[in-house]
């Protein structure tokens, strides 16, 4: 074993040390000796209203955070109105009077949402005290929610500055340009906040069609983190949530990533730091791809002793390395980049495809095998251990489709996979010839850094 890789082993296995004595999931069990999600598993109900449930009682605090997924997401975007499921979500959340502000301030309530590729996501958090108060409010809101002319140019001005913002931000730009170009610019790969034109299409009429589509009780389900009983937890819901409209909703043709004729994407920023990065689709047919794909990304970018960080720590190219998992239904995007001078660009992205080559062409070895492993079962640990991140998951995991059930599974798919597995795995998906090559920073003519 290489000194190098050696460093890069000890190095993931002190980050687990430090997580681990910053202080462990609380619901953490012990399963053959190893760390477990919880003790508690999650379970299932279908409610009176025949909206099914996900329900898993955490005593960590006196709080209950609810989550409402609606199928869809940015998948069932039409195109042409980029930006329509985000405003859709948004919408559903519009306080229609002052007198509710109030009720929801009073009552410590946060209300927000999510656009994924796959889902939206309402999140309703209270203290579980409050939790009968907040359901009766917040329920009234988004079963029956105030969509008028004036509402929905307000929702598109902050759809605009917040898409500025997007823009502004070098990786989430990197992001949007690489699932753009996989997707050709449709459903996963149109604009999460929408475009200066699709804005402008949008209208009142569409934003209502988009909800009658998919805001049905046949394509929606809850979960729920709560220190309260099941039962109590289970009338509150069916007695708040009784109107959402009976219908099937709309079918949406599947999604696979295309990679495009032309692999370099260059986008041109007045920053300070050039964003360099390499995109790859990756499958995901079952929990073992899963697991493959986010063992891969632990190995790649995250953290000291990260294949990238040697970019970082050693060579002085880069200010800061990661790795990033996209997950959809039927496939998963995995983008690895560094940011760096722009003088140093060119070089940082030789190296960048070095790191990748060798990877690719030497696999790993057992020791950094077992290290990234370690590593990747405590990030699963920290990604899990709040209420809020951990209901997001276990929606997340039900709505791409292997089942709530099965991100506990992801644990021992992890454990499961081989030295064999892993590098057959990286030798087909790190192909140089399947790589999209992104570039974002200031023009290669413009003013030398000094």
């Amino acid at each position: 074993m290489s000194v190098p890789a050696r460093r890069r082993a000890c190095a993931l296995v002190l980050g687990f040390v430090i997580l681990a004595f910053a202080g462990p999931a609380a619901n953490a069990d012990r399963t053959e000796g190893r760390i477990g999600l919880w003790q508690v598993p999650p379970e299932r109900m279908i409610l009176a209203t025949g909206i099914p449930c996900i329900y898993q009682k955490n005593t960590s605090s006196p709080a209950t955070v609810v989550g409402l997924f609606v199928g869809g997401g940015k998948a069932a975007v039409p195109a042409g109105l980029d930006g329509l499921a985000t405003m859709s979500a948004r919408l559903l959340l519009e306080i229609p009077d002052e007198g509710k502000v109030q009720d929801i301030m009073s009552q410590a309530t946060r209300l927000s949402y999510l656009c994924l590729e796959d889902c939206s996501v309402i999140l309703i958090e209270c203290l579980s005290g409050n939790l009968e108060e907040a359901l009766r409010v917040a329920s009234k809101i988004i079963q029956d929610p105030l969509i008028s002319g004036l509402r929905v140019g307000r929702a598109k001005e902050l759809m605009a500055a917040n898409g500025k913002a997007e823009e502004d931000d070098v990786v989430a730009a990197a992001h949007n340009a690489a699932m753009a170009a996989f997707y050709g610019g449709r459903g996963y790969g149109s604009v999460l906040y929408g475009t200066e034109s699709s804005l402008k299409a949008i209208e009142r009429k569409d934003i209502l069609a988009f909800n009658r589509r998919t805001f049905v009780k046949s394509n929606v389900f809850f979960c729920v983190q709560s220190d309260l009983d099941r039962d109590p937890v289970r009338r509150l819901l069916e007695s708040s949530f009784n109107s959402l409209p009976d219908g099937s909703a709309a079918e949406r043709p599947g999604q696979d990533p295309v990679l495009p004729e032309d692999r370099d994407i260059a986008l041109v920023r007045e920053t300070k730091q050039t964003y360099v990065g390499r995109a790859f689709a990756l499958p995901r047919t079952d929990l073992t791809a899963m697991a493959r794909g986010y063992l891969l990304e632990t190995l790649l970018g995250k953290g000291p002793g990260s294949r990238l960080w040697e970019l970082r720590a050693e060579e002085r190219l880069a200010y800061g390395v990661d790795a990033d998992l996209t997950w959809t239904k039927r496939a998963a995007i995995l983008v690895a980049y560094l940011e760096t001078n722009r003088a140093k660009a060119s070089q940082a992205s030789e190296a960048l495809d070095r790191i990748l080559s060798a990877l690719q062409a030497g696999g790993v070895t057992e020791e950094e095998l077992e290290a990234t492993r370690t590593m990747a079962r405590a990030r699963l640990l920290r990604a899990t251990e709040a209420k809020s991140p951990r209901l997001r998951m276990i929606g997340l995991f039900e709505a791409l489709g292997p089942g709530a059930e099965a991100l506990s599974g992801l644990l021992a798919a992890v454990d499961g996979v081989t030295r064999d597995d892993l590098d057959g795995f990286v030798r087909d998906v790190l192909d140089p010839a399947r790589a999209l090559r992104v570039t974002v920073g200031p023009s290669p003519e413009g003013p030398a850094d000094r």
